[in-house]
């Protein structure tokens, strides 16, 4: 190759699947004469630049798709491009798989390889050694082609003397630290992937120093330097953390060797120290997820829950064997899966699961293969999502549709009941004061007037439900509203063999609520709770209980009735929906219910359920106190 070429004619193939990933190369080039670059981002485009303009200089990357660096340079080495024989070719390296890949490099012909992170003056001394060595200073006369640097940490001139031109002639970097302090402060610099130690240097002894290359940069191979007659000593040393051991005076074909073995054990070290560092910002990042992940091998065995994984665990139903495997997800086979997943080929499965536990909860899982390096099946992932909440929204904007639809129609109804009851109750007012009416007449005209009122009462009760009436509030005593209702049911209790268990707490203090309308509440859950039992053979219980818990007033009413499905538990209160407990001659319209969650939320109080098919239910009602 013509040497007296300008660098501005210069012809350089990058190629990398993304230019600017071991940064900006190309400005860096031009800002130093190189302006003419080919760039290629695959290996099918290196060719058609190989065969259509042939390079001087050749930068690939080892991870190019279609075709990587190392084939790529193994080709331009071939008979097939033998007029690109003589091209250097410069790898780039920036992946934990090619951490041995100098060997590799060697192998197919490369001129240097150099490992992410690098200096782009690295790369450029490369290529000035190559076509113009005259450039390089001579102060940074080196050789950068498969660079190892070796350290030697040693206060006897003639010890590094010797060891020096041994690493010298078999082409490696030497740097010299002549104490312990120096030592650890060149280490940090030099970043060498040997250290050849003398454990009795001065000012820092050498167990010290291999305690923090332990704990500082674990990768860096430590060969021990001992006399004849120490491998007592040696074995110590080993065992703080060296690496291997080479006696005074050396031998060149030992010291060969043991910077041959040192090396590999470095990139050994290098690919599990990345390898682990990979594995613990995955571990991280799988851990620190909101959803929870489950990783099983092809027999189902788990080999990772992350901490939401096992939160999640708790509300499942998990199903295993003698071997820990699991073989099912609640009704979910996980044999289902497998088959879907590696005999269909589905590229994921997905499906929900209702979890009843303490509470409801909503799951959604997604199972998808997992695959090795070679495209083989090594396992299952899990994703367990909790849409609980999601659930909720949406059952809440159901629920919000439905009230407003019902709202619209009861705010119509009572608009159009309210006339003509006005126009009875005035007409009723009038015949009552007229002095030639009967006494049975005005009786019947009494039960009229009683009757309507009662009719619009109940449209206050529904207009109440719809947000439509001001709610008429003042302090009341609870335990009053009970014994009025109780004494109002006392005939229909004796006729159904219904006993009454009363717990009040004589000391309630009052609450500010609309009487009334708290009445319509407790009446509608008492005449539900007897609805239940009445039609029981034996053991018809309704119990009562009233007292203060903390800031609210709370009543309880239960019931020895059939109990309320779970699954019916949180539609109790939507509008016109009837539970299975009630007797078939008391179903009503639905609405009893919804009207007094709505009376009650309306005084910022809070009415729920507790019920089990079988046992009976209980009804609390929670007011604020004032």
């Amino acid at each position: 190759m013509d040497k007296s070429i300008n660098t501005m004619d210069t012809k350089i193939l990058l190629a990398a699947d993304k230019l600017g990933k071991y940064g900006d190369i190309v400005g860096h080039l031009g800002k130093n004469g190189f302006s003419c670059i080919i760039t290629a981002t695959d290996g099918n485009e290196v060719l058609t630049h190989l065969k259509t303009c042939m390079p001087d200089f050749a930068i690939l990357d080892v991870n190019l798709p279609i075709l990587d660096g190392f084939q790529l340079c193994k080709l331009m080495k071939s008979a097939e491009f033998k007029q690109c024989e003589k091209v250097p070719v410069v790898l780039l390296s920036e992946t934990y798989r090619t951490s041995m890949a100098s060997e590799l490099a060697k192998s197919v012909g490369a001129y240097g390889i150099l490992h992410a992170p690098f200096s782009v003056d690295d790369l450029l001394f490369l290529l000035y050694s190559k076509l113009y060595p005259e450039r390089i200073p001579a102060n940074k006369a080196k050789s950068l082609k498969y660079k190892a640097k070796v350290m030697i940490a040693d206060d006897d001139p003639e010890t590094v003397r010797v060891l020096k031109d041994y690493m010298n002639a078999e082409g490696y970097e030497v740097s010299v630290a002549q104490d312990g302090q120096e030592s650890i402060h060149m280490l940090g610099i030099e970043n060498p992937q040997i250290l050849f130690l003398n454990c009795d240097i001065p000012k820092l002894r050498g167990r010290d120093i291999l305690t923090w290359i332990k704990e500082t940069i674990p990768e860096i191979v430590v060969v021990v330097m001992i006399a004849h007659g120490s491998e007592v000593m040696a074995i110590e040393l080993l065992k703080a953390g060296a690496s291997d051991y080479i006696i005074k005076p050396f031998d060149s074909k030992v010291v060969s060797g043991i910077c041959e073995d040192a090396l590999r054990r470095y990139n050994i070290n290098l690919m599990n120290k990345r390898e682990g560092d990979v594995e613990l910002k995955l571990l991280s990042m799988v851990d620190g997820m909101v959803d929870g992940v489950i990783l099983m091998d092809t027999k189902g065995r788990p080999t990772l829950v992350n901490k939401a994984g096992k939160e999640t665990l708790k509300y499942l139903d998990i199903n295993k064997a003698d071997d820990d495997s699991i073989i099912s997800i609640n009704n979910v086979n996980t044999k289902e899966i497998y088959n879907e997943i590696f005999i269909k080929k589905q590229r994921y499965i997905s499906f929900e699961i209702n979890a009843k536990g303490k509470g409801e909860k909503y799951f959604v899982i997604i199972a998808s293969a997992v695959t090795g390096f070679a495209g083989e099946n090594i396992g299952v992932v899990i994703v367990l999502r909790d849409v609980t909440r999601e659930y909720q929204l949406q059952y809440q904007v159901i629920k919000s549709e439905k009230l407003y639809a019902v709202s619209n129609l009861i705010a119509g109804a009572a608009h159009e009941l309210n006339n003509p009851l006005a126009g009875i109750q005035l007409c009723t007012d009038l015949v009552v004061n007229e002095p030639s009416i009967s006494e049975k007449a005005k009786k019947y005209l009494g039960r009229i007037q009683k009757e309507t009122e009662q009719i619009q009462g109940v449209i206050k009760s529904l207009l109440t439900f719809t947000g439509n009436y001001t709610l008429s509030k003042e302090h009341v005593n609870i335990n009053e509203i009970i014994e009025d209702i109780l004494k109002q049911k006392a005939n229909q209790f004796d006729h159904a063999n219904i006993r009454v268990v009363k717990l009040i707490d004589e000391k309630l203090p009052e609450v500010f609520v609309d009487k009334h309308q708290m009445r319509r509440v407790f009446l509608n859950i008492i005449e539900n709770a007897a609805s239940a039992i009445e039609g029981l053979q034996s053991d018809k219980c309704l119990t009562i209980k009233t007292e203060r818990n903390k800031e609210v007033v709370k009543i309880s009413i239960s019931d020895t009735g059939p109990g309320i499905p779970k699954e019916q538990l949180t539609k109790i209160f939507e509008p016109f929906f009837n539970t299975t407990r009630q007797h078939k001659k008391s179903k009503g319209a639905g609405l009893g219910l919804s009207v007094a969650y709505s009376i009650v939320d309306q005084h910022n109080g809070r009415v729920y359920a507790s019920s089990e098919s079988g046992a009976g239910a209980t009804f609390i009602i929670e007011l604020p106190l004032i």
